[in-house]
């Protein structure tokens, strides 16, 4: 009983598959590429700026961008090497507190 079912079955299984395939071949929408959302970034808004000026007015642009970003990477940097300044001169103020300082409490004691 189960031999005279079971083509019945692949059959039946056969059409479910070729029916499937032809509802998702004729239901196929083209994927949409990726585009970030480009309207309201502020860097979006300055590119284009810069892109509506003229040529001496965009090397003006690019040479004031160039000196205030220099400008801010000098100011990071001095204050980096102060911090590393400070931090030296601790340690050293440090070790000189523990030779002298300790050292005298404990030989008083």
């Amino acid at each position: 009983m189960s031999d005279r079912n079971s083509p019945n079955w692949e059959e039946k299984l056969e059409q479910k598959f070729r029916d499937l395939e032809a509802e998702i071949n004729g239901q196929t929408t083209p994927v949409r590429p990726f585009k970030p959302n480009k309207d309201n970034g502020v860097f979006t808004r300055a590119a284009s700026w810069y892109q509506g000026l003229e040529t001496p007015a965009k090397v003006g642009v690019a040479v004031v961008g160039v000196i205030v970003g220099l400008s801010i990477l000098n100011g990071i940097l001095k204050l980096v090497t102060s911090l590393i300044v400070v931090g030296i001169l601790g340690f050293i103020l440090y070790g000189l507190y523990r030779a002298l300082i300790q050292n005298k409490s404990n030989s008083e004691s």
